[in-house]
């Protein structure tokens, strides 16, 4: 009876250490791109962070790109910026719900037949071990989906669009 809470006790801590790596909190797009005109490409009206050489950050709504600079709608407020201020521009975008709702599913599966597994033996039960894992894999996929879905469904990430040439 002891060796089996303790496998149940090692298979829950096993599951829970990786549902908690799994999850992503913020996914920063790191590759640096110096090409202004990259920013053409961005449709107007899409949320943007904009570093700027004096240190300030600021973030708002792309109006326009030129050649020359850039305007944002921060707190509908216009704001022009020359494109030698700019130190790095990132755009702002919803994540998909999907892939969060997916490995949830599939750890959540998983950690139900584990621990169904791992869970008692079949004596003495009106079903078998086996179908008791399944059972646990469904209930442990659903849950884990829903989990998943929450995770995911709050999730934004930071593309980076463009930044300065650094001296």
């Amino acid at each position: 009876m002891f060796v089996q809470r303790k496998s149940l006790l090692v298979s829950f801590v096993l599951v829970a250490s990786l549902l908690l790596s799994s999850m992503t909190l913020a996914q920063v797009g790191t590759v640096p791109n110096h090409d202004w005109s990259e920013l053409s490409s961005v449709t107007s009206g899409s949320k943007l962070i904009v570093k700027v050489k004096n240190g300030r950050t600021l973030e708002g709504k792309l109006t326009s790109v030129s050649d020359i600079g850039l305007s944002l709608a921060v707190s509908s407020q216009p704001v022009d910026l020359k494109r030698e201020d700019v130190l790095s521009v990132y755009q702002i975008t919803k994540k998909s719900s999907k892939k969060a709702t997916l490995v949830g599913l599939g750890v959540g599966a998983a950690a139900g037949a584990a621990l169904g597994a791992a869970g008692g033996d079949s004596n003495g039960f009106f079903i078998s071990r086996g179908q008791f894992a399944a059972g646990l894999a469904v209930l442990g996929g659903g849950v884990g989906a829903l989990t998943g879905f929450l995770v995911g469904r709050n999730g934004s990430k930071r593309v980076l669009i463009y930044e300065a040439r650094q001296p």
